[in-house]
């Protein structure tokens, strides 16, 4: 039997002439035209005043976190039905994931399940530091009800739209409902890049903070500095 793929990439004849003239053009490290022209394309596109692309969906969701303040010791809420990646970053973190159920409709997390996660935390006397919502095989959640359920409860959100580029939620477009929000570029998802990732975000001083980061937290100097680690 022939295996079927989840989600094969489609690649062709385009993405060979521009591979080709990155090379020709001799920008390959991971700065140049090309790579400004792919942030640009994603605000664009989502509605999402600023993106920095990064290594990998992972990485952007661990950077988003970092973001958000997530530290030891704290604790993330994310759905129990989803791929490691979503859950990983937590613990990189040096937090704890909290699994929430999700529901029978989009197999997303449930708003319900949700509430009484929040709620049970509470009671024990630990807030959750953020939410990380998933957008699971590009289906979008039930977004106006777990939004308001985060703002209820001040919590932030970082938005997993891993695998729904392109997909839209009332008109709008996945990824651009979180403080956060990220995408993957890998070779199974909705538009590859071989790999690579991408964290978008409305708020200025967080895409600042996302590329300094992200570029081993060089310091404006003629030297090698870097004051954080």
């Amino acid at each position: 039997m022939d295996r079927i793929y989840l989600s094969p990439p489609h690649l062709g004849r385009h993405e060979l002439n521009y591979l080709h003239k990155a090379v020709e053009d001799n920008w390959v490290a991971p700065i140049g035209p090309n790579l400004t022209g792919f942030e640009a394309d994603l605000c664009a596109f989502t509605g999402v005043a600023h993106a920095v692309a990064l290594t990998s969906g992972t990485a952007a969701i661990h950077l988003g976190l970092q973001l958000l303040g997530v530290g030891p010791g704290d604790e993330v809420l994310c759905p129990s039905f989803t791929f490691v990646a979503t859950a990983s970053p937590i613990v990189y973190c040096g937090a704890t994931p909290v699994f929430v159920d999700s529901e029978a409709d989009t197999w997303n997390i449930c708003p319900e399940r949700l509430r009484e996660a929040i709620t049970d935390r509470l009671k024990r006397g630990k807030k959750p530091k953020a939410l990380i919502l998933v957008h699971l095989y590009g289906m979008p959640a039930q977004l106006e009800e777990l939004l308001a359920v985060a703002q209820e409860f001040e919590l932030p959100v970082l938005e997993d739209a891993a695998e729904a580029l392109g997909a839209r939620y009332r008109g709008r477009p996945l990824g651009s409902f979180g403080q956060v929000s990220v995408f993957s570029f890998n070779g199974n998802k909705i538009l590859t890049t071989s790999g690579g990732g991408a964290l978008l975000t409305p708020d200025a001083a967080l895409a600042r903070r996302a590329l300094y980061l992200a570029t081993q937290a060089k310091d404006p100097a003629p030297h090698y500095q870097h004051s954080e680690i």
